[in-house]
Formats: structure tokens, C-alpha cells, sequence
């Protein structure tokens, strides 16, 4: 497979980074990254960085489309020599739906939508990923395979886009809002701000390894809240201030958003 990437932010890094490390995703040219900064200060092995907007003969099969969604007319129209028919374009653009993708290109290719996440930094996130049902089987592994070199893959139809990038896509932030708010909570004379961040953050990692052993969270919960006791008395404060239907409506924003974005 020849691919390229239009855009190199921190996804885009992580997705080439996996691409190179995989024995799943075997490569017949560079991967060819371009970018609207100086690409001179890019020195990638196996990765040819080019100008974006500059002439390109190489024909390529997989070209992903990694820039912000009020960038995507302009990354197209710069480098339209490089777009042709039956390629795969894969987008992990917030909103953006796979017929808008066509018109902008104005070929006759195939549209995979993803929504990784930033924890494909360290190979976590949870991708959701939508494939036209015309690609072809062993295309579809071979992209597949990409996104599990970043972490964990679920296969979602397009309209539930929305609510996955809402809840996946955007909710590494929501996790880490929570812990500015415990961050910002009490202070310790023998305790320094640093080390109080280090802490919460190990609260937060050993929590999570309870979670991912419990098999009902909620009961989980509750069995480790006292009746009479100081989390409950916490808890108290959180139900009586609509904790749950606050996150709930937060997420709804979120999906609205997206939402908006694709039209």
C-alpha cells in the first residue's frame, strides 16, 4: 500500500508511528506526510515530508485527511493532484460526513470515517471507525489493523458518529477536567502541589484498574460508600448539584457540536 497523510498533528504522529512499529501494515513506498509548516524541520525514517500545496507525481491508494474540519476545503483544493478515482480516503475529522468528503474531492473514491482518540499517544485510544460497505474485505482489515496499532477499534455505523466522537473521541478531556477539579481541591503543609498532582493522578490510574476488574460499577460504588460515612457525605454534594444530568448535558453539547460541524 502507498499512503499519505494530509497534516501532522498529534494524531497524525501517533497514526504513523503505529503504521512503521506494525508487521500488519506493510508499506511499498514512503509514507508521504503533507504539512502547511516548514517541512524542512522534519526528519522521519521511512516518511517523505512535503509542502502541502506542492506537485506530487505519486499515486497513492490510502490518503488520510488529518487536519481541523474548517481546514478540509483548503487541504483538498492545495493539493488536488494527488486525489483519484478508487482511492480510500480516511478522515478522523470531528463531523464531517462521508458525502461532504466526496464532494470536496470531486473523484470517485471510497470514505472510511475514524475517531481515534489522544490516547493513541500511547497506543489506548478506542477508535470508531465506519467503512463503506463497497470496500473491499482485505482493504478493510488492512485499515483495521491501523487503528489497532493505536489501540482498540470498534466498527460503528456513520450516524452514530456523533455520539461516539462525543463520548470517545473528546473524553480523554473530560477525564482530565476531573482532575484539575481534585487537583484544585485542599492543601497540605506536608504535601507540595506537585507531589498532591502525582497523587491524584495515581488515585485516578489505580481506580481505573478497579474499574476495569469490576463487573457492576455501580454496585462497585456503593461498596465503597459508608452509609454515614465521608464519601458519602461527599457523594451527597454531587447528587444534590445534578453531577450525573451535568455530565449527561455536557455530552449532549458535545454531540450537538458535531453535529453541527457536518453541516
Amino acid at each position: 500500500m502507498k499512503i499519505a497523510f494530509i497534516g501532522y498533528g498529534n494524531m497524525s504522529k501517533a497514526l504513523v508511528s503505529g503504521i512503521l512499529a506494525s508487521d500488519k501494515t506493510i508499506l511499498s513506498d514512503d509514507l508521504y506526510i503533507f504539512h502547511n509548516k516548514n517541512v524542512d524541520e522534519y526528519n522521519l525514517e521511512r516518511c517523505t515530508f512535503i509542502k502541502s500545496g506542492e506537485k506530487c507525481s505519486k499515486a497513492f491508494d490510502i490518503i488520510f485527511l488529518c487536519v481541523k474540519p474548517n481546514d478540509l476545503e483548503s487541504a483538498i483544493s492545495d493539493n488536488p493532484d494527488i486525489f483519484s478515482d478508487n482511492q480510500i480516503i480516511i478522515s478522523i475529522l470531528a463531523g464531517v460526513e462521508i458525502k461532504s468528503i466526496k464532494n470536496l474531492v470531486k473523484k470517485n473514491v471510497l470514505v472510511v470515517r475514524a475517531m481515534p482518540n489522544l490516547c493513541a499517544i500511547f497506543n489506548e485510544s478506542i477508535t470508531g471507525l465506519c467503512m463503506q460497505n463497497s470496500i473491499e474485505s482485505d482493504k478493510k482489515d488492512y485499515i483495521e489493523n491501523i487503528f489497532k496499532s493505536i489501540g482498540h477499534v470498534r466498527k460503528i455505523k456513520e450516524e452514530e458518529m456523533h455520539s461516539f466522537t462525543a463520548l470517545y473521541g473528546s473524553g480523554p478531556a473530560y477525564v482530565m477536567y476531573f482532575a484539575e477539579s481534585l487537583i484544585n481541591c485542599e492543601e497540605f503543609d506536608s504535601i507540595t502541589k506537585e507531589e498532591k498532582s502525582l497523587l491524584i493522578l495515581q488515585l485516578l490510574n489505580s481506580t481505573s484498574k478497579m474499574l476495569l476488574a469490576a463487573d457492576d460499577i455501580k454496585k462497585l460504588r456503593a461498596q465503597v460508600t459508608s452509609k454515614g460515612g465521608t464519601t458519602e457525605a461527599a457523594i451527597k454534594i454531587l447528587d444534590e448539584n445534578s453531577f450525573f444530568e451535568t455530565i449527561e448535558e455536557a455530552i449532549k453539547n458535545a454531540r450537538k457540536k458535531s453535529f453541527d460541524l457536518s453541516k
